[in-house]
């Protein structure tokens, strides 16, 4: 574990940009790679325990975190593509919150 915590924003802001360039290079989504990234530094190898390391502030990051990816997925979106896709989004919003309601 790395007892440093600048040394370990430097290692996530590492992964990051290393993740989103590989992405871009080979073409797969950059969520792909950063989960892989964020597995392998976190529980696989120890290197980050981000709720011990940050406290209080661990789920606010989190928040902040997941508002960031859900903000730049949609200004990805192309609303041509959303057409036709209406009956799976129904299904997801219905079973899936009646899946998930626990």
């Amino acid at each position: 574990m790395i007892d440093s915590l600048l040394l370990e924003f430097m290692l996530i802001g590492l992964l990051g940009v290393g993740s989103q360039l590989v992405s871009w290079r080979f073409r797969f989504p950059a969520i792909v790679l950063m989960s892989v990234a964020g597995l392998l530094a976190g529980p696989i190898f120890g290197l980050i325990n981000p709720e011990e390391d940050f406290g209080e502030l661990y789920k606010p990051i989190i928040s902040l975190a997941v508002a960031v990816i859900l903000f730049e997925g949609s200004l990805n979106l192309d609303f041509k593509e959303v057409k036709g896709l209406g009956r799976p989004v129904f299904r997801i919003v219905t079973f899936g919150a009646f899946i998930s309601w626990n």
